[in-house]
Order: structure tokens, then C-alpha cells, then sequence
């Protein structure tokens, strides 16, 4: 029964800590707090905890109590701190990025948007101002907030303990395994230091196919979609800036997953493009339309 009471205490003091972190964190991500109070709130835990535990390092029950308080705070405080990089972004804005082929001359333009972020930045206006002054297209101009702040945050801790892997290296993974083969146009792509996310994934394999002589393309498509390893198709995000920029540099075809099938159709219809949409759900669909489309041309 002795143990019981000595347990009890212990589990109890563990269990309000941690009620007190979910506390703390959702005051963080509703707003109310920045990430710097956060991480001085669990520092100065830490310290008080330090100061208690000297104090009573010669009571084993408390010694204990306090020294998982200390391992337990000083967790929180870790994973807290990669909060502190993200503080200082105030907005992000989505421009317009130029397309790309990842093997000259093989009509598979991989579509992409350019993320700027910008820190410190309080007006939003002054920040519009400045595009429009350095002719810079943007299609718009969203504010950082806590939330984002704090999904970014668990997106880099997860990444860094290996639980999950950045988009770009999965996406790298699965078109070389759909390929099976190293090609010099998607393997130069890859080691580039400026590509984010999985979207070029589809793009990414249909040019694989045409550098392996597997498929012939005269066309120019832009492309877009996420790759698995066996070759299914899956969404992406920004799929109505993409098919702007699609229209803009005059491309008569965009593929696209047919996840993002729906919306893109709302998109054409209400900026009234001239492109044609056509949603694939694997890749093999995209080499028969690629092909079809070609034969068609020849006649």
C-alpha cells in the first residue's frame, strides 16, 4: 500500500505537467501567445524545478518528482524551440514560377509556384506595393499565423527524428523506383537545391519514359501530381495557380490528378481558361492520352 501512496503523488505531478504543455500549446496555436513566451514559460519551469531539486536533493521521493519534472520540461522546451524559426515569418506570398523541363526538348513542363516568405513584415500593403513596383507577378499574399507556425514546426521535428521524410526525398524515391533506371534529365533535376514538394513526381517519371525512349512526345504538357512508387497519382495543393500559370505560358494540355479533377474545373470555368484539363489517377493513363494526343497531331 506504501508504494501505492508514493506513486500516486508522482503520476500526478506528471499528469498536470503534461495537461499544463496541451494548455500551453493551445493558447500558443489559437493566437493568444508567441513562441517566444512559450519556450520562456517552459525555461523558467526548468529553472524553478532545478532550484526545488537542490533544495531537496536529499528527499529521495521529491528528488524524484522533480527530476522528471526536469527531463519532462526540458522535452517540452526542446521541442519548442524549433517553434523560435518560425516566429519571425509574418507573410508568404505565392508568385509565379516559370516552368520547367527536366530533359530538354521532351514537352513535359513540370509545374510549380514560387514561395517567398517574408519576416518582420508588418503591412501587408507596403508588401503588395513593392510586387507591383518590381513588376513581379504574385497571385497572393497570406499572413503567417500560429497555426502555421506550429505545423511547420512538428513537420521539421518530425523529419529530423526520421518519422517522416521531407517531400522532395519522397518524391525522388518514387519516380526512381518507377523508372528502375537513372536517366540524365531527372537525375539532374533531383540534385538541384531549389525544388519543393512531390508534385514534379508525375512529370518527373513521364520524362524518365521519354529520355528511356519508352514513350515519344511532340506536345507541350504541363504536368503535375504526385508519384507512388507503383505509379498511382495522387493530389497536390496550389492547383489553381498552377493551371494560371499553365494558361499564361500558352500551353495547350495540363494533366493533372484526378483528385484535384473538381476544383480544377471550378477554376477553368470561373478565370475562363482556354487550356485543356485532363485528370489521370496513374500514369499509365497519362502515356495513353500523351500518346493519343500525338497521333492525333501526326494525321
Amino acid at each position: 500500500m506504501k508504494e501505492k501512496k508514493e506513486g500516486l503523488p508522482f503520476l500526478l505531478v506528471i499528469t498536470v505537467l503534461i495537461i499544463f504543455y496541451i494548455i500551453l500549446s493551445s493558447v500558443f496555436y489559437f493566437g493568444f501567445i508567441n513562441a517566444y513566451i512559450v519556450v520562456g514559460i517552459l525555461f523558467l519551469i526548468l529553472i524553478i524545478s532545478w532550484v526545488f531539486l537542490f533544495r531537496r536533493r536529499h528527499d529521495k521521493g521529491q528528488s524524484r518528482k522533480l527530476g522528471a519534472v526536469i527531463v519532462m520540461a526540458s522535452l517540452f522546451l526542446i521541442f519548442d524551440l524549433f517553434l523560435l524559426q518560425y516566429e519571425q515569418l509574418t507573410f508568404r506570398a505565392l508568385v509565379h514560377e516559370e516552368p520547367v523541363q527536366a530533359a530538354e526538348n521532351s514537352g513535359i513542363y513540370l509545374m510549380g509556384v514560387g514561395i517567398s516568405h517574408y519576416s518582420y513584415i508588418e503591412d501587408e500593403e507596403w508588401l503588395v506595393k513593392n510586387f507591383e513596383k518590381g513588376d513581379q507577378d504574385f497571385f497572393q499574399i497570406e499572413e503567417v499565423d500560429n497555426k502555421t507556425r506550429f505545423h511547420s514546426r512538428n513537420n521539421s521535428f518530425l523529419q529530423l527524428i526520421g518519422i517522416r521524410n521531407d517531400e522532395v526525398s519522397a518524391m525522388a524515391k518514387n519516380v526512381k523506383a518507377y523508372l528502375r533506371q537513372k536517366t540524365a534529365g531527372v537525375e539532374q533535376f533531383l540534385e538541384s537545391e531549389d525544388i519543393s514538394g512531390d508534385s514534379a513526381g508525375l512529370g518527373l517519371a513521364l520524362t524518365g519514359l521519354i529520355e528511356q525512349n519508352i514513350l515519344m512526345n511532340n506536345l507541350d504538357f504541363g504536368v503535375t501530381g504526385a508519384l507512388s512508387e507503383q505509379g498511382e497519382v495522387s493530389g497536390i495543393g496550389m492547383i489553381k495557380e498552377k493551371l494560371l500559370i499553365a494558361e499564361q505560358e500558352g500551353y495547350p494540355f495540363i494533366i493533372i490528378p484526378s483528385e484535384n479533377a473538381h476544383e480544377a474545373l471550378q477554376v477553368k470555368e470561373v478565370e475562363s481558361l482556354e487550356i485543356q484539363l485532363f485528370a489521370v489517377s496513374h500514369i499509365d493513363e497519362a502515356v495513353q492520352l500523351i500518346n493519343r494526343l500525338n497521333a492525333e497531331w501526326e494525321k
